[in-house]
């Protein structure tokens, strides 16, 4: 009886040893090298596996066709080719993560070149340079006529911490053009859960941001016939920097709901346009709704934000300056929505005016608490006609910056002195959805709303 009683305490003994030693599931394992580059990193925590997947620098494209949901994907630092993602499918609970391993990765090919990095008919994924944290931009695209395209009926992914630079033409590009393949068709397809984030991409040919097709309301016309790009649902383009683009550095189209453009700044767009018109800040383009807040968009050729969108779209918190067009130009094409509604907005130098509104089909164009610095020869809310419906209010005019009493206009600190003439003189804006400033501070946080993109 006493030696069974013995070895039933050694047994528990070994077992409370095991489970002191278990791992940290949330530490992300480094692989072991294998000839096929796969790998599994089992947890004592749990009987499944965690499997990796190492690209080899001659490797050009990745089928994922085997690689289960969950798998991370390493790409080890240095210079390579241009890379393809096919068939990589991770589910809503566990996406298939692409990410650098050892520092920068550079994915090099010349402007002539396709792409540099694109996925094809992938779905539930991350790509991700943020695999060494010293690093702020581990995945450096340099070339391709598009640098990153998300095509083939890819959807729901993540791309951020990413550099993306000498694109012939698009320097992020998410969308399946429609072709003859039904499967491409509006009401066949929708692209979701598109989000962009802490990305820089610079010096591209034309767009940086080019999400959905330009062709809600019309179309292409095909061989097969008339036949309509896909709808984009739930698109978070956000805390990204673009400098030096082609034609606008943020443009979306189809993003019929869910889509939010916010945090970014947007510096010298439009600098070789491929056509007229094509030289904007932000496009939020046809058939497209929902918000554009908080951006900072200077020297733009054309307008700052050019608004073509639903007619659900709510405009704020933005600072444009110096574009050489209009600060914010509106046009009513697809529109069955009821407002486009400019709120907060901080509109200084725009060579041709401030505010231009086309929108004659809009139910209601709504212009409240906006700032609009012009010369004596811009008009700062202009209209092109007495069938645009406007409601405007609590707007500061001026032609002069210096008085709005911004701490340090030229260095971009856009905080208010406690002597500004825009502290307390705004409109209750809350039922606009506006319930904060350009710098996250709450409206209002005084007495009243301020006027303008920050609340003092």
């Amino acid at each position: 009886m006493k030696n069974y009683l013995i070895r039933i305490i050694a047994g528990v003994l070994v077992l409370s040893s095991f489970a002191m030693c278990t791992k940290n599931i949330n530490k992300i394992e480094e692989p072991r090298s294998t000839a096929s580059g796969k790998d599994t990193i089992s947890s004592s925590l749990h009987t499944e596996a965690v499997t990796t997947y190492t690209v080899q620098p001659s490797q050009w494209m990745v089928d994922g066709t085997k690689i289960p949901a969950g798998t991370t994907i390493y790409i080890p630092a240095g210079i390579r080719g241009a890379l393809l993602l096919k068939n990589v499918k991770g589910t809503a609970a566990k996406p298939i993560v692409i990410i650098n391993k050892g520092g920068k990765v550079t994915f090099s090919t010349s402007t002539t070149a396709s792409y540099a990095f694109k996925t094809q008919n992938c779905q539930y994924f991350k790509v991700l340079g943020n695999g060494v944290p010293s690093i702020p931009y581990g995945f450096n695209v340099n070339g391709g006529n598009i640098g990153m395209t998300m095509d083939d009926l890819s959807s729901d992914f993540e791309i951020a911490n990413i550099e993306v630079r000498n694109s012939g033409f698009a320097g992020i590009m998410a969308k399946t053009d429609p072709s003859c393949d039904a499967a491409t068709w509006r009401g066949h397809f929708t692209m979701k859960n598109v989000i962009l984030h802490n990305n820089y991409i610079h010096q591209t040919g034309g767009e940086g941001f080019y999400v959905g097709n330009s062709f809600y309301e019309d179309g292409v016309s095909l061989s097969c016939g008339k036949v309509f790009p896909h709808d984009v649902v739930n698109v978070k383009i956000y805390q990204n920097l673009t400098d030096s683009t082609g034609s606008e550095g943020i443009q979306v189209g189809c993003a019929i709901s869910g889509c939010q453009i916010y945090n970014n700044t947007v510096k010298a767009p439009g600098v070789s346009p491929f056509s007229a018109y094509q030289d904007n800040g932000i496009q939020i383009g046809e058939g497209t709704g929902g918000k554009c807040y908080n951006n900072l968009i200077k020297n733009a050729p054309g307008d700052g934000i050019i608004v073509l969108g639903l007619g659900d779209n709510v405009v704020f918190n933005n600072y444009i300056i110096n574009s050489k067009a209009y600060g914010i130009f509106a046009d009513s094409r697809y529109t069955p929505g009821p407002h486009f509604q400019f709120i907060n907005n901080t509109i200084v130098g725009s060579a041709l005016g401030g505010i231009k509104l086309n929108s004659e089909t809009i139910p209601m164009n709504t212009v409240v608490n906006n700032v609009i610095i012009q010369s004596v020869s811009s008009l700062s809310i202009i209209r092109k006609s007495n069938s645009v419906k406007l409601t405007a209010s609590n707007n500061y005019l001026n032609k002069d910056v210096s008085t709005c009493k911004f701490v340090n206009y030229s260095a971009d600190n856009f905080h208010l002195l406690s002597s500004s003439p825009l502290i307390n003189k705004g409109a209750n804006v809350l039922s606009y959805g506006v319930s904060f400033d350009y710098y996250g501070t709450k409206r209002p946080s005084g007495n009243a709303f301020d006027i303008g993109a920050t609340e003092y």
